[in-house]
């Protein structure tokens, strides 16, 4: 009676177990199939956000397409190149313009003294420096500043309103391009100005 009674405890202790492992099992086999569930639904949300951007970037593609093609088409591509061919010619208008690197120079400095000097005011000094200018190349390997440089005068001279004053009012005026690019009043006993004032020269090519 005891014997059975033991193999009866152990044969329910044993049951007991496995329905235990077969509880824990289900349970683990449930959180996973949630889980599989919750990162299906992830990476479809992410593939459905994904294809909408691919859709809106080439309805945007198709829009500026479509756009090109009536511009094309209505003739409005070719006024444009007009204008810009038009606007650049206007802006070559505007460059100082020589024959030589050093012509340019002095005339620039000539343009300098006579509106100083017609006040009576001597610059103590006037330099001027050229830089050559860069810019993207076009489709035929060429870039449309090949050729144009910066002039900048550094000038120093005695402070004077009125010498000054027509300094400014002549590069606001002047049909060419003028640009002051630093003005600096040294105060004191004689008083200075420090001025940088740029140009663009475009110098034919056997010059350059």
């Amino acid at each position: 009676m005891a014997l059975a009674s033991t193999i009866d405890d152990t044969l329910r202790t044993a049951r007991a177990w496995l329905d235990g492992q077969l509880a824990q099992a289900e349970r683990l086999r449930a959180m996973i199939a949630v889980a599989a569930a919750v990162t299906f639904v992830g990476l479809l949300i992410v593939a459905i956000g994904a294809t909408g951007d691919q859709v809106r970037s080439l309805r945007a593609a198709q829009t500026d397409l479509a756009r090109l093609k009536l511009q094309l088409k209505d003739g409005s591509w070719a006024d444009r190149k007009r204008q810009s061919e038009t606007l650049k010619f206007q802006l070559a208008e505007r460059f100082w313009t020589a024959e030589t690197a050093g012509l340019a120079e002095a005339g620039f400095e000539r343009w300098l003294r006579e509106r100083t000097e017609g006040r009576g005011v001597r610059p103590d000094s006037i330099r001027v420096q050229r830089a050559a200018l860069s810019g993207d190349a076009d489709r035929n390997g060429a870039s449309p500043l090949a050729g144009v440089q910066r002039m900048t005068a550094k000038v120093i001279m005695p402070f004077d309103p009125a010498a000054l004053y027509d300094v400014l009012n002549a590069a606001a005026a002047d049909p060419k391009i003028l640009v002051v690019d630093r003005l600096l009043v040294r105060a004191g006993r004689n008083a200075l100005i420090e001025m940088d004032i740029s140009t663009f020269v475009k110098l034919p090519e056997t010059s350059r």
